[in-house]
């Protein structure tokens, strides 16, 4: 029996994530922002943590609450988007989206770093999107959250080197119907999460420091 921690798991992919390892009798740590508005990962049963990843104080506070736990799977979720354009978009936006999507991972991996070497086989994951692709962008817009994304996956490269030989890499779940995307997408969070976790699941260092789509296959940077 593994335990998980997830990031923003209190609704959409996290939440997904979290009922799935649930089931499968892992151990969850699942966090949000409001722990007492995330019913729906209450009632599975599973630790309701408080953590706001943008806050160096919570995040210290996260990590001394479970101090001495092992972690061998930590998911790096909560995000956020935001739809800015050249014609209209708020550098204060732009910036809250890096302090989520990119420093975010950032700060709670280097938190748990002590919680995940405790495990056998530690293993890091975290949720970007194909978006952070400068190679892959033929549409524009979006620049807080594409920027955000491309950040992270430079950080998540750092940490594949910096956390060697642990298995850490990047993945894309595509356009899920989500409330971040308007309940707009072309599969649900549940069906992306079942064809993430296949990728997941074979994680290993030959797989390390790489960017995935949720089928399996690498996406360029």
């Amino acid at each position: 029996m593994a335990t998980v921690v997830i990031t923003g798991a209190n609704r959409g992919i996290g939440l997904a994530f979290a009922k799935v390892y649930h089931s499968r009798g892992d151990t969850v740590i699942g966090t949000t922002r409001e722990p007492a508005e995330a019913t729906e990962l209450a009632q599975l049963g599973v630790q309701v943590e408080e953590l706001e990843v943008t806050d160096d104080a919570s995040v210290a506070n996260f990590a001394e609450r479970i101090a001495g736990r092992p972690v061998d799977l930590l998911i790096n979720n909560a995000g956020v988007l935001r739809r800015d354009r050249l014609d209209s978009f708020d550098p204060a936006t732009i910036l809250r989206q890096f302090d989520v999507n990119a420093l975010g991972t950032l700060r709670v991996s280097q938190a748990l770093a002590a919680n995940l070497k405790l495990a056998p086989q530690p293993r890091l994951v975290a949720m970007t999107s194909r978006m952070g692709s400068i190679e892959d962008n033929n549409s524009g817009g979006f620049y807080g959250y594409r920027a955000s994304k491309a950040a992270l996956n430079a950080i998540v490269k750092c940490l594949s080197i910096d956390l060697e030989p642990w298995p850490v890499a990047l993945l894309h779940p595509g356009y899920v119907r989500t409330r971040m995307t308007g309940n707009q997408g072309d599969l649900t969070a549940e069906e992306a999460v079942e064809r993430m976790l296949l990728v997941i699941d074979r994680l290993d260092a030959s797989m390390t420091g790489k960017f995935f789509h949720r089928d399996g296959h690498e996406l360029p940077w």
